[in-house]
């Protein structure tokens, strides 16, 4: 069996996924019947998705006292967090960690006050996924928002050059929702394509985006004699439960490398089994672990729902492989068992939409600063499978102080009115795009788009009028650390 072929982790030679499918003649379409879509709501701010960004666009606007209604597809809020397990969050990498969120501290600390966070012990970043649709939403309804749930985004309303709400559907039927000011936090920037917004997407020499991930919980597992295991491999290794965390990567060096390659050689896991494997603990789950893998490489689409398909099916695939190994080989595991699978697959970059400012590679590298700022980070430029070089740049004439930020304007869509948009998928490039698509700094950009929205209702004004350092000001004034 030769490389190619141990990377499908199918035991089976590479397949063309198209083999066997019917194929369909060149523009062939059908045509539907003309239709009025009944109005089912009207809003001040409407958020288009509940995820990462949304729920807190959602709680910010309605706490500025406008009326707000956010439609997601599933029924939790959280996104990437919570149908995707993505936990823990990265740190800005700022000493201190600042939030630039009043309400992402208040989302840490009200699962740490449950027993379901880290905060209160250091650990502001480990968190409980499934109790977090409990805190989003309590902290949605609490402020306000109407929730719509099960409802998902099918089209854009626009007129005269600016977007008049959204077309739904739901179990209920068809429905337009219209708003004075909408805010895409699709992830993908759905709204936004739809009303005929440009955008890029992938890397800028190959269009490739980056990896997926299907993430998995596991419970059962004796946590003491694994991290016990871990110190045998490494004397060094060091842990405060539940905040444990470790990795294995072909060739990096981690201490489960000679476990991994056994498992390899006997035949028990794939090449790719390798490749990316990483678990974290998870506050108030004593037995629980949460797993950032496997990863997919090949067909990446985010937005293309065959290569969403195709993730989970081969995700699945590898999980139950997977689990053979741990039970056999990793003590502690022998009753574990999988507990969750991510019905959300974790993607890391899709499109990114064209908006009045792009933050580029050299605003990352060279840590710069704006007077219209609504978030600031130092994580490092994270792309899956690909090493940065940037050899044009001079590093010395980089800003001292350790961060760069993203302005408001990278938020202002270009070329639509009345549209914002919150999330990974804000004005950026390739690279610069790797480093803010992180929850801490998708909450500030959540909150910096909610305030200004609702600042929009309120003043009768275009999302362009607004100040950028007079959001960051009121978000200052909520409780967000600069």
């Amino acid at each position: 069996m030769n490389r190619n072929e141990e990377c499908q982790g199918t035991g089976g030679k590479r397949r063309n996924p198209d083999e066997g499918r019917q194929s369909l003649p060149e523009g062939l379409s059908i045509r539907e019947p003309a239709r009025d879509v009944p109005v089912i709501a009207q809003t001040g701010v409407l958020v288009v998705g509940g995820g990462t960004a949304g729920a807190v666009a959602a709680i910010a606007a309605a706490r500025s006292g406008v009326e707000t209604l956010l439609v997601e597809s599933s029924g939790a809020l959280g996104g990437s967090a919570t149908n995707g397990l993505v936990t823990p969050m990265m740190s800005v990498g700022i000493e201190g960690s600042p939030l630039c969120s009043g309400i992402s501290d208040e989302i840490n600390l009200r699962l740490s006050e449950m027993g379901y966070g880290g905060m209160d012990k250091g650990h502001a970043s480990f968190f409980d996924p499934e109790m977090l649709k409990f805190v989003l939403e309590e902290m949605a309804v609490e402020s306000g928002v109407r929730l719509l749930y099960y409802t998902s985004f099918v089209g854009a309303v626009v007129q005269e050059g600016a977007v008049r709400g959204v077309v739904v559907e739901n179990k209920a039927g068809r429905g337009a929702i219209l708003a004075r000011c909408a805010i895409d936090c699709t992830g993908d920037g759905d709204v936004c394509v739809r009303a005929g917004v440009s955008f890029e997407s992938g890397h800028p020499d190959t269009g490739r985006n980056q990896p997926i991930s299907v993430r998995y919980m596991m419970v059962g597992i004796d946590i003491g004699r694994f991290v016990a295991f871990l110190k045998t491999l490494d004397p060094n290794y060091a842990c405060s439960l539940p905040f444990l965390h470790t990795a294995m990567v072909w060739n990096k060096g981690w201490a489960l490398s000679p476990l991994f390659r056994k498992a390899y050689e006997a035949g028990e896991l794939t090449w790719e089994d390798g490749l990316y494997w990483q678990v974290f603990g998870v506050p108030g789950q004593e037995d629980a672990l949460a797993f950032n893998c496997p990863e997919v490489f090949d067909r990446v689409d985010g937005t293309n729902p065959e290569d969403l398909t195709h993730a989970q099916v081969y995700a699945k695939r590898s999980m139950l492989r997977l689990l053979g190994f741990y039970r056999a080989d990793m003590p502690g595991f022998e009753k574990a068992y999988i507990s969750q699978v991510a019905p959300m697959v974790g993607v890391r970059e899709t499109r990114r939409i064209h908006c009045a400012y792009r933050l580029s590679d050299e605003d990352v590298l060279l840590r710069r600063k704006f007077e219209d700022h609504v978030a600031r980070s130092n994580y490092p430029i994270d792309i899956h499978g690909l090493d940065l070089v940037n050899r044009d740049l001079d590093g010395s004439v980089a800003d001292p102080e350790p961060w760069y930020e993203i302005p408001y304007r990278c938020l202002v869509v270009k070329g639509v009115d009345r549209l914002l948009v919150a999330g990974r998928c804000i004005s950026s490039s390739f690279a610069a795009q790797a480093t803010l698509r992180i929850q801490p700094t998708v909450r500030a950009l959540g909150e910096a788009a909610g305030i200004a929205a609702a600042l929009c209702v309120r003043e009768g004004v275009s999302p362009s009028a607004i100040d950028g350092a007079a959001v960051r000001a009121e978000m200052i004034r909520r409780g967000a650390r600069f």
